[in-house]
């Protein structure tokens, strides 16, 4: 008797930073991923990346460019899946540092203060608080230095709460193209 086992999974070759998929996900456009940092399977097509206090895990970040505006999105979530929200106070004020390029850094900030509506139109204001925070929003910034398909660069995602730093390890961040 012959038995042929048949394994799929995501790969990637080491160094090439051009190895993705592109696919549909039921929603009328198909989506070219990179798959690194777990990027084609966040719940939100972004990155995800695990968020530290100290030396400690607690939470999870994950943050999705995209490519044609150069707008970001960002969740704080408890667990890796993007499940359970980690909120926090609607003034909160996340930093992206960008070292590499010109501008240093950016700051994400709530859409808004009546329901902070995500780019789907969700609401995700929960007893005056929320996980979710966007750039360039009001800020008045041109976003197009983060435009493009082959953008790519390191970022830190921090913020402090309550007195705690937050903050990741150095990332590579890339843009979910359409």
């Amino acid at each position: 008797s012959l038995t042929l086992l048949t394994v799929t999974a995501c790969s990637e070759k080491p160094n090439d930073s051009n190895v993705g998929e592109s696919h549909d996900h039921g929603h009328g456009h198909s989506h070219h991923h990179d798959h690194k940092n777990h990027h084609a399977h966040s719940k939100h097509h972004g990155i995800v990346v695990p968020l530290l206090s100290g030396q400690k895990q607690v939470a999870f970040a994950e943050i999705k460019l995209h490519d044609d505006k150069g707008d970001l999105e960002l969740w704080l979530t408890k667990d890796q899946s993007g499940n359970i929200p980690m909120d926090i106070a609607l003034n909160s004020k996340l930093k992206v540092s960008l070292p590499k390029l010109e501008t240093k850094s950016l700051k994400l900030a709530v859409r808004n203060r009546a329901k902070n509506e995500d780019e789907d139109g969700k609401a995700t204001i929960r007893n005056s608080k929320t996980n979710y925070f966007i750039f360039p929003g009001d800020s008045g910034v041109d976003a197009a230095f983060l435009t493009g398909k082959k953008f790519s660069t390191n970022a830190v995602i921090s913020f402090e709460l309550d007195g705690v730093e937050y903050t990741t390890k150095s990332f590579r961040l890339r843009p979910h193209t359409h």
